[in-house]
């Protein structure tokens, strides 16, 4: 039985009773304000991304009975046809008129119809459909009026939307929709209970104690599952007038998110290969039998419930305006944990083996938010003053889960043999506290002055404060033991490294009393200044120049930096001077600096902080260099750019050119280095008349990310003193060792569309677009030292090569849709949309049989998208209307 929501079928029955209450329904001619519209702005589906444009037909009579011709915008484009209003029938002898359209049929798809990128947004399907149901109905003495308009591909692609009101009075509206997101078509998982919250493995696989041919002969009979998430949001919203001068507004809208998707399972370090192959170093190499890591299914079906409520006047006491709202978000995970079982013992014959892991996935949360909004006309240089004051507050108190599950880790076991007892880290008795009680909160003022002291001058000041203050505080400490830290990895690090690498710090046990690992979480909190001044000049009657500059100073906390300056410089060139086009020109600048860098500020909640804490002879193992920056936080010299020039063509049409580019320089070797994108677009858009419409347009961008790293000298590490030396170009960090990664990528995308009324019968859309990507991600190493060691003996020089594969992605879509009415009140749509892909991921080499996905200990998923595929859906519906 196909799946039915109570919303849904809730609102279809109101707008069919309203057909025979409140006549009539006609298009977004009677759309509100939408001043207060909840969630969901833009209603449409495949069928018509639109949501109504299809049923449209544009007025030759055009804007204005004066002008021959179509009007323009200030920057010159074409504003489009007005549209007709649709045919009206009155409704009994009272002033109601009212109008409908039902259209339902049938789509078959054909061709390589389960692709992922055919399917991505739509999940189509043989089955049928209903192309759309509207009503509507207005009453043009009193202002009332209502609308309905729902389409339904499928039960997981549909929209349904009601409104009700009186212009000038009091608005309602409801709405209901699903959309669906395909992640993937090709998903073999090797677990059973996909969608639930424990993943066991199927019959034929031990957890923990399996051969990797044993999962791979499993994996090769797993059948194929299609991984989406759907969302589907409901909501309903008001808003009306409370007396002479005062408009209330309220809205209430819930998301639901529900379906599986890819996930991870890791169970410590495991390298695909060990050793070179048979034909020596650079061959395809023996598969490593230690470690796990799992790409496991976790469940999605999330719930999150959004308030607003306020109110607003039009026309305050003593000139002030004021806005007042409140709003509040509930966020429910209904699956708030996963756990897995692990086919493959992380270290090979251990007398005792974590067998399986487990997540703690997205915790319930509220978020509340109050906010004041006012302005008030200043008496001089026709000034108006505002200001906005907010505070707000995340917070999150679900129960927390013990380090180890049971299931993997059971009491009277032991971790391998360095003694640590499941029984005193798989209960939640090994925290220090039985929930979250985790809290942020955030406070906005903003002041506002805007002046207009000439004809030809505007003016503005800004200034404004912003902050965070993170009240979470939690201490990894097991009452059970006396020990900070945590076990990592489901406790497979400490089975693997043993009890000197098992994250835990305990005063006066020779173990564990020199060990560096964190025991608190880290309060990031900041505050944020910013001043900023700017306005616009009327050189002429035909250019006017902008100015802004802003300085921003944070002062963030528990980071690299105790402040940051950034200043920001924009300047603005509006020009109708280039005979009939107008030019629009920005320039931006931006730079940053800040305090002396920091590496790591964060020493406070690692253990050398603990009482008892016994330094290492060898010093602490320096885990990043000095020199590291973190991009928030590095120095910045930005600079953007962007011109756009619109050119009126004749009396019908327009070419539209944009230039742009933004380049970003940090004052970093170590981290990120730069960024910078560079592209051009250009659109022609021509309406002969108003019964055609035709639009072009070519896109095109490149863009380029680098950063540097330097990889350090393992073999340091528990031997030398200068294991803790953190300067790059020491003997821990050596510039030998030093690599950049450069990721550079190309975008096109070209496309057509027409839409033509042959006669008022029959119309005709069609439309074209093709999108191009490559990318390449490219790197370069000062020596083979930047190689990890775990590689380095199976790779030579030549196979490491200077670029991984280029990754390349192509799609060509041709849609057309025909409407065609045989009576005045009985009409035939055929759609038809055929897509042709190409996709090449080198991530996914290899993976072409659900054998392949197993590689050593690692288990995948997903065999990847189709890599050539053609795709077409066909739609026949009938269309009845009054």
């Amino acid at each position: 039985m196909p799946k039915q929501h109570a919303l849904a079928t809730g609102l279809v029955w109101c707008a069919t009773a309203s057909a025979f209450v409140l006549p009539g329904v006609s298009s977004a001619q009677f759309d509100a304000s939408d001043t207060q519209r909840v969630g969901n702005t833009q209603f449409g589906n495949n069928l018509d991304p639109t949501g109504w444009m299809s049923f449209q037909t544009p007025d030759p009579m055009g804007l204005s009975y004066l002008h021959p011709d179509q009007l323009r915008t200030p920057t010159g484009s074409l504003y489009p046809y007005p549209l007709q209003a649709p045919a009206e029938e009155p409704l009994g002898q009272g002033d109601w008129t009212y109008h409908w359209l039902l259209q339902f049929g049938y789509l078959h798809t054909t061709g390589d119809h389960n692709a992922a990128f055919f399917q991505q947004y739509s999940a189509w399907k043989d089955a049928g459909a209903l192309g759309m149901l509207a009503f509507s109905a207005l009453n043009r003495k009193t202002g009332q009026y209502v609308e309905f308009r729902g389409s339904r591909i499928n039960e997981d692609n549909q929209y349904y939307r009601l409104r009700m009101g009186t212009y000038g009075s009091y608005r309602v509206e409801a709405f209901f929709r699903d959309i669906p997101h395909v992640l993937s078509t090709n998903a073999y998982p090797l677990w059973n209970g996909v969608g639930s919250t424990h993943l066991t493995l199927p019959s034929g696989i031990t957890p923990g104690a399996s051969t990797q041919a044993q999962v791979a002969a499993v994996e090769a009979g797993r059948p194929r599952r299609t991984l989406q998430v759907t969302r589907e949001s409901e909501g309903v919203s008001w808003e009306g007038m409370l007396g002479k001068d005062w408009i209330g507004y309220a809205g209430v809208t819930n998301e639901n998110r529900h379906g599986q998707r890819d996930w991870g399972g890791s169970m410590f370090f495991s390298y695909y290969y060990t050793a070179p192959g048979p034909g020596g170093i650079g061959t395809p190499g023996v598969q490593g039998t230690g470690g796990g890591q799992n790409e496991t299914v976790r469940p999605v079906d999330f719930t999150t419930t959004d308030i607003n409520i306020g109110m607003r006047n039009k026309a305050g006491a003593a000139g002030w305006r004021f806005n007042f709202t409140m709003s509040a978000s509930f966020f429910r995970d209904h699956k708030d944990s996963l756990s897995f079982a692990a086919p493959f013992a992380p270290l090979p014959g251990s007398a005792s083996a974590i067998t399986g892991g487990t997540f703690s996935l997205e915790p319930d949360n509220n978020y509340y938010n109050v906010r004041l909004e006012g302005s008030h006309p200043l008496s001089f240089w026709r000034g108006e003053f505002s200001a906005t004051a907010s505070y707000g507050s995340m917070r999150q108190n679900d129960a927390l889960q013990s380090p180890l599950d049971p299931s993997f880790c059971p009491s009277g076991q032991f971790i391998g043999t360095t003694g640590i007892a499941c029984s005193s880290w798989n209960t939640t008795a090994a925290l220090s506290q039985q929930n979250g009680n985790a809290r942020i909160d955030t406070g906005l003022v903003n002041l506002r002055a805007s002046f207009r002291p000439l004809a030809d001058l505007n003016a503005y000041i800004n200034i404004r404060w912003r902050g965070e203050n993170n009240m979470t505080r939690y201490t990894m400490y097991n009452p059970l033991t006396g020990q900070y830290g945590f076990l990592h990895e489901n406790g497979s690090q400490t089975l693997i490294v043993g009890n000197l690498e098992a994250g835990l710090f305990q005063a006066g046990n020779p173990l564990y009393q020199s060990f560096f690992t964190q025991f608190a979480n880290i309060p990031y909190s900041y505050n944020d200044r910013q001043g900023e001044l700017g306005g616009t000049y009327q050189v002429n009657s035909h250019n006017s120049l902008g100015l802004t500059y802003t300085i921003d100073r944070q002062t963030p906390q528990q980071r690299e930096r105790t402040y940051l300056n950034d200043q920001h410089l924009k300047l603005t060139w509006d020009s109708h001077s280039l005979g009939e086009s107008t030019l629009r020109f920005s320039y931006e600048y931006e730079k940053r600096t800040g305090s002396p860098y920091n590496s790591f500020p964060y020493m406070l909640w690692y253990s050398p902080s603990l009482p008892g804490y016994v330094q290492d002879e060898l010093g602490i193992v320096a885990y990043t260099v000095s020199q590291m920056y973190k991009y928030d936080m590095s120095d910045l010299k930005a600079s953007k750019l962007k011109a756009i020039l619109t050119t009126p063509l004749g009396n019908t049409a327009t070419l539209t050119t944009t230039l742009y580019g933004n380049r970003n320089h940090y004052g970093a070797q170590l981290g990120s280095q730069s960024a910078s994108t560079t592209g051009a677009d250009v659109s022609f858009d021509w309406t002969p008349s108003a019964s055609t419409t035709f639009n072009g347009y070519l896109s095109m961008e490149s863009s380029r990310i680098k950063q540097g790293n330097v990889a350090d000298n393992e073999s340091l590490v528990d031997q030398s003193p200068q294991q803790a030396n953190t300067q790059f170009g020491g003997p821990m960090f050596p510039f030998a060792n030093f690599w950049t990664a450069t990721d550079t990528e190309k975008d096109a995308n070209v496309g057509a569309s027409i839409s033509h009324v042959f006669t008022p019968r029959v119309k005709l859309d069609v439309g074209y677009n093709y999108t191009y990507a490559r990318g390449v991600n490219g790197y370069d190493y000062a020596s083979t030292g930047a190689i990890t060691p775990g590689y380095l003996a199976i790779l030579t020089t030549a196979s490491i090569g200077n670029s991984f594969p280029a990754n390349i992605y192509r799609l060509q879509t041709l849609t057309a849709n025909l409407n065609v009415a045989l009576t005045p009140r009985v009409g035939l749509r055929l759609y038809g949309q055929y897509g042709i892909g190409r996709y090449a991921d080198w991530h996914y080499t290899g993976f072409d049989n659900p054998g392949d996905l197993v590689i050593g200990n690692r288990v995948y998923t997903d065999l990847g998208p189709q890599t050539r595929w053609h795709a077409a859906v066909l739609g026949a519906f009938v269309t009845l209307q009054l």
